[in-house]
């Protein structure tokens, strides 16, 4: 071979051999939008992406994709983001959710997050039930629409005879600000979720009513995607429901590690200490599979909150969990 074509030869040679692993690797990497936002709200019902965002494993897996997190107050903010394709998953409670479903929202559950039991506190201790609360009492929770508002109103048609008895009572107003509104005396009462709810209770507050005793023990918090955006992107949807799954092994397995992911992105403000106490306590689960959906459906449906409700769980989820939960 003349010289000039041996260089060449090996010139491309060489090229081939620096092109074909980047190659591989771009086919082999799951196809991802360029940036992702990804929703939720306070308290550790939320732990399972803490710790995918702590340890950084999406940007790991798809390092050509923007992940953008954001902390809102309420799953109405989060679904009206989705609505307006500002946020791509968002997490929240069944209340919203379904009601999205039920309006035309195209969504569907990507994985369950956790069980928690929901306890509505107060400071007065004459208030021992709900028929000891005056119109005067004002109850704050996220939202009229919240996983909280729904347990409110099933638990006001059990012990009143009426779900809608409290619903002038109610004040929107987020975990965090609940919490202080609370001990400050600005609320009477506050329907919120661990760890808000231990804080209250250790600062002199007790508990009225419990959403395990109103629905039995079911999902808090879930994850979820619109059907175009997990058609778009499957392999992403598929992702994502792995790392959810694997940092809820995590927490399971490891709720020391876990803490300090969560007392690090807490910015100090609670030790890992504490957050491994309250990750343990009582009421607290960790599951990705979904339970009492179709329960909070029928009673909202029940109320007029919902045109109708799913036939079966199967309505409602990716093929991720399909067929799993009720």
């Amino acid at each position: 071979m003349p010289p000039i074509r041996r260089c060449i030869a090996f010139a491309c040679a060489a090229l081939l051999a620096t092109a074909l692993p980047a190659l591989r690797a771009a086919q082999a990497a799951p196809d991802a939008p360029a940036s992702v936002t990804i929703a939720y709200q306070p308290g550790i019902g939320y732990a399972n992406l803490v710790v995918i965002k702590e340890q950084g494993t999406l940007e790991k897996q798809f390092p050509h994709t923007t992940f953008e997190w954001k902390v809102l107050s309420n799953g109405a903010t989060i679904r009206d983001g989705m609505i307006g394709n500002q946020i791509q998953i968002g997490a929240g409670g069944t209340g919203p959710f379904l009601i999205g479903w039920d309006r035309g929202v195209n969504w569907r559950l990507i994985a369950a997050l956790n069980e928690m039991d929901l306890w509505l506190t107060t400071m007065d201790k004459g208030v021992k039930s709900l028929k000891d609360v005056t119109p005067a009492m004002k109850i704050g929770m996220p939202g009229p629409d919240s996983i909280q508002a729904i347990v409110l109103r099933k638990a006001a048609l059990d012990q009143l005879g009426n779900a809608q008895a409290l619903d002038a009572n109610v004040v929107a107003i987020s975990h965090p600000d609940g919490l202080q509104a609370l001990e400050h005396g600005q609320l009477a009462l506050h329907l919120s979720s661990p760890p808000f709810e231990f804080e209250e209770v250790q600062a002199g507050a007790h508990v009225i009513l419990r959403s395990y005793d109103v629905f039995g023990q079911s999902t808090f918090n879930v994850t979820y995607a619109t059907e175009a955006f997990a058609k778009q992107y499957p392999d992403f949807i598929n992702t994502f429901y792995k790392d959810v799954a694997a940092a809820t092994d995590y927490l399971n397995k490891n709720p020391q590690g876990a803490a300090e992911l969560l007392a690090h992105d807490a910015g100090g403000k609670e030790t890992a200490a504490q957050f491994a106490a309250w990750l343990k306590h009582e009421g607290v689960t960790y599951t990705v599979v979904p339970h009492g959906f179709l329960a909070y459906a029928k009673f909202m449906q029940k109320i007029g909150m919902l045109s109708k409700s799913p036939a079966s769980i199967n309505d409602i989820e990716f093929p991720t969990i399909s067929g799993k939960g009720n």
